[in-house]
């Protein structure tokens, strides 16, 4: 496996299989779609227009799509760590792609929820300060006393 020799402000485009050291951060291009394993350490690895950020230990991969910018790094200083990129000559099944895009709509449906559930609580907060302090439950009207 060749290594790519890479300058601080230098772009690696990933394109032949191939290895990338990580002695400091680098930025990556997929020149096509394939695979990302991490060898030797732990790597973190962020891509760009993904809210989440990743830490992969030796042996795990990741699909990246032609055009996908990560940024690479070891997880703890003086770590050894590398990438190996292996491309594919054939697109990368819609499985994974299906399955990335459930996992962020998975992961926004529940950001969803929690901010809903929020305001919800808060509109009750409000509604039993409205009524001066009297819950639902405790109300005249529930109890029957109006008629």
């Amino acid at each position: 496996m060749a290594t790519h020799a890479l300058k601080p402000t230098e772009n690696a485009t990933l394109r032949v299989p191939g290895s990338v050291a990580l002695a400091r951060a680098r930025r990556l291009v997929a020149g096509s779609e394939g695979w990302v394993t991490a060898r030797g350490g732990r790597v973190w690895l962020t891509r760009d227009g993904d809210l989440h950020d990743y830490v992969m230990g030796p042996g795990e991969r990741m699909p990246l799509w032609q055009g996908d910018h990560v940024t690479a790094d070891v997880w703890q200083n003086g770590e050894a760590a590398w990438l190996e990129w292996q491309p594919v000559h054939q697109p990368l099944p819609l499985a994974y792609l299906a399955a990335a895009l459930a996992g962020g709509f998975a992961r926004g449906a529940r950001g969803l929820a929690g901010g809903l559930l929020a305001l919800a609580r808060n509109a009750e907060a409000k509604a039993c300060r409205a009524q001066g302090s009297i819950c639902s439950g405790e109300s005249m009207a529930s109890a029957g006393a109006l008629q």
